[in-house]
């Protein structure tokens, strides 16, 4: 086996990039899980590396946490290390430096290969075993290392390397297991769920579907969402009598379907944009419940609803793009555990390589602008009251745009496709202050800041000192969204309450 001397900078690099990365970015339990163990991996404390630790310091348990009877770091280990499997078969698959979390241990290893090889994806190296001999951690599949792919361990100081033959009868398991996967996908293809799932004209209007329901609703935009006829296995679930924050239509909210199921959804050829929509109304804490779920066959998630949301009874929603249907034309959305569930599910046409535009008025019905775009009734907010124009806008030419607003204290957290940039429009109107208003006061009457993601866009803002009476426009460009795939602007006054009438966030190329 080749020498490696560690290069901890490139290490932590590759952490970063991992937890920033699409297929991390939308897990946040895994990336805690992650980043405490790699911490502790840097700061040459492994011995801190315990199932306690990682369930009080990265998982958000209790101090009486009992391992016996939680079993929450083994299953949040097993899905990391599917996660990584994923990562580096996709992502990352030609990084020179990739992390790996062998079966039996949470300690990280580091893997590096040297440029020009095929690193894990080629010729393997050498598998190495814990001087406790208790579990084996694979760097290779082969009986002979490379010389040009080097493994470079967490604690190579206490790892002893050995040969390991993989036994005949466990090519004999994989070659079956394959053979039944494949004969699987086949008749699948053929199941009534897929047959079932076409809806026409979906590439013009998308689908929207309720899950779980049998009822038809038609939200505040006009869409009108279908009953759930694409989801099969699981069981339905109500969750009436809950007050749903951060959504206007509480409706979508009000049914799902939970545990191992599968969704078929049937559209034409194209790329699409894919939402799932959740509110948890369990009462359960951060770190309780993670939906694991794959798209067309492809590990694509697990979202902990209640701290993507920020609590119990939020809606929150999660953002996949450049979707496409699967070979029988149909996109599927199979949820893996049991403690799965989604609420309602939209597929959208959608752009390759960029998510939808999303526009936002401060107003309870839609407003198609000048140039076509749809803007559509406030949502995503918390807080605030939405109040609307009493005087005459005629003159102005999108004058949809502004007529109402939603003014207090008040924050608005929008979903989006993480690892994008995006710019952002802010939309103001005075609609009280100044005299053209027929109210008192001017300048100095609403002074407000607006937060982006921890980052200050306005400070002291005065939208009657900068535009008066008029319509005012605020860009700001290259947002990163959270790890979490959101927007999130707060609105903190200074004096009196602040307001905003409307709100764009697009993509950038």
């Amino acid at each position: 086996m080749a020498t490696v001397i560690p290069n901890v900078d490139a290490e932590r690099a590759e952490v970063e990039v991992l937890l920033k990365s699409r297929t991390f970015g939308r897990a946040n339990s895994l990336g805690r899980f992650l980043g405490f163990v790699c911490e502790k991996y840097f700061e040459n404390t492994v011995s801190e590396i315990k199932e306690y630790n990682i369930a009080v310091h990265a998982l958000g348990r209790p101090p009486d946490f009992d391992p016996q009877t939680d079993t929450i770091v083994r299953v949040t280990a097993h899905t990391l290390r599917k996660r990584l499997e994923l990562y580096y078969n996709g992502e990352g698959a030609d990084h020179d430096v990739q992390i790996a979390l062998p079966a039996g241990h949470y300690v990280p290893q580091f893997i590096y290969r040297k440029p020009g090889t095929n690193g894990r994806h080629g010729k393997a190296i050498e598998w190495a075993v814990s001087d406790s001999g208790e579990h084996d951690f694979p760097a290779s599949v082969s009986q002979e290392p490379d010389p040009q792919v080097a493994f470079h361990p967490a604690t190579a100081q206490r790892l002893l390397t050995r040969k390991l033959v993989i036994p005949s009868f466990v090519l004999a398991v994989v070659v079956i297991v394959s053979a039944s996967y494949l004969l699987a996908r086949k008749s699948s293809k053929h199941s009534p769920l897929s047959a079932a799932a076409v809806v026409p004209n979906s590439a013009a209007s998308g689908i929207h579907a309720l899950v779980g329901s049998d009822q038809t609703y038609v939200d505040r935009a006009g869409l009108t969402w279908m009953p759930d006829r694409f989801c099969s296995g699981g069981s339905a679930f109500s969750g009436e009598g809950h007050t749903i924050l951060g959504t206007d239509d509480p409706q979508l909210f009000s049914s799902g379907r939970r545990g191992v199921f599968k969704c078929a959804y049937a559209v034409p050829a194209g790329t699409y944009e894919v939402h799932l929509l959740f509110a948890e109304t369990a009462g359960l804490q951060e770190n309780s419940r993670y939906v694991n779920f794959s798209l067309n066959g492809v590990a694509s998630g697990s979202v902990d609803v209640v701290d993507d949301a920020g609590g119990d009874n939020i809606a929150t929603e999660k953002v996949l793009t450049d979707v496409s249907p699967g070979s029988d034309g149909a996109i599927h959305l199979d949820f893996l555990s049991q403690d799965s569930f989604v609420n309602a599910v939209e597929i959208l046409p959608g752009t390759p390589h960029r998510m939808l535009p999303v526009r936002i008025v401060a107003d309870r019905s839609s407003y198609r602008d000048r140039s076509g775009n749809l803007w559509l009734p406030d949502r995503y907010f918390f807080g605030g009251r939405l109040s609307r124009f009493s005087g005459d806008l005629s003159a102005l030419p999108d004058r949809g745009v502004y007529e109402g607003h939603r003014f207090g204290h008040f924050r608005y957290i929008i979903p989006v496709a993480p690892n994008e940039k995006y710019t952002l429009r802010l939309h103001f109107m005075e609609h009280w202050f100044g005299v053209q208003n027929g109210s008192v006061g001017g300048a100095g009457s609403r002074v407000f800041s607006v937060w982006c993601n921890g980052q200050v866009l306005l400070n002291t803002f005065d939208i009657y000192r900068e535009a008066g009476a008029a319509p005012l426009i605020k860009t700001f460009n290259h947002l990163d969204p959270t790890p979490q795939g959101k927007i999130e602007l707060y609105f903190t006054p200074s004096v009196n309450y602040p307001s905003v009438s409307a709100i764009e966030v697009i993509p950038e190329s």
